[in-house]
């Protein structure tokens, strides 16, 4: 009798286990569903999205670049100059160049200080052609114009080799070629002047001859 109570009992327990299983397993899809892989991708493809979005350079040189174009020139000085210098030859010449611009973007425009800026630019990277403008420019305003004309000349070569327009560089190519010869046209007269007036302090007489004035005006 005693053994059949047991026996009975181990039945019991057995069929509670049973069910109690078929339970779990009839839940288990709800819990599945909610925590289903098939929805991680999309929350791993962020993190990779957000390194590129992140990059410390980039976002550096962003930063100094909008205190830059606020106003802040010291500021955005200082914040090129933090970067410290670059191993890329290429993103080196472009931290200059972005650097070297401050100087001119400024609201007082320093281009004395900008020039040793570029100069390094373009040494580290000879084909960043928007550099060569920029070295053109600030040799311009600070009057060094046939190294103004040179770097002029070089953007344009630098930006046709790599297909890039060279608009920018060719109109200041030209506006300071003008100006060139303005310069060259007036030291041109002013040496005529000069030698009029040598030939006529040396010959007095001469100059006052009614003979030589008619000369002249032939």
């Amino acid at each position: 009798m005693i053994q059949h109570k047991r026996t009975l009992l181990f039945l019991t327990v057995g069929l509670i286990s049973l069910v109690g299983s078929l339970r779990a397993d009839d839940a288990a899809p709800t819990s599945t569903t909610s925590t289903a892989p098939a929805a991680q991708p999309t929350v791993a493809s962020k993190p990779a999205k957000m390194v590129k979005a992140d990059n410390p350079i980039k976002a550096a040189m962003k930063a100094a670049g909008d205190l830059a174009a606020a106003g802040k020139t010291d500021e955005a000085i200082a914040a090129y100059e933090k970067i410290g210098v670059l191993k890329s030859p290429k993103a080196e010449s472009w931290r200059l160049n972005c650097e070297g611009l401050a100087y001119l973007g400024a609201t007082d425009p320093k281009a004395d200080k900008a020039v040793p800026v570029l100069e390094k630019a373009v040494a580290a990277d000879e084909n960043n052609y928007l550099a060569w403008n920029n070295l053109g420019t600030a040799y311009e305003q600070t009057d060094k114009l046939d190294k103004a004309k040179d770097a002029y000349q070089k953007s344009i070569d630098a930006a046709k080799s790599a297909d890039a327009s060279s608009d920018k560089a060719e109109s200041n190519l030209s506006a300071l070629q003008a100006k060139l010869d303005k310069v060259a046209a007036k030291k041109g007269g002013t040496k005529e002047a000069d030698a009029a007036d040598d030939s006529a302090a040396a010959a007095p007489a001469k100059s006052s001859a009614p003979a030589a004035a008619g000369d002249q005006s032939k």
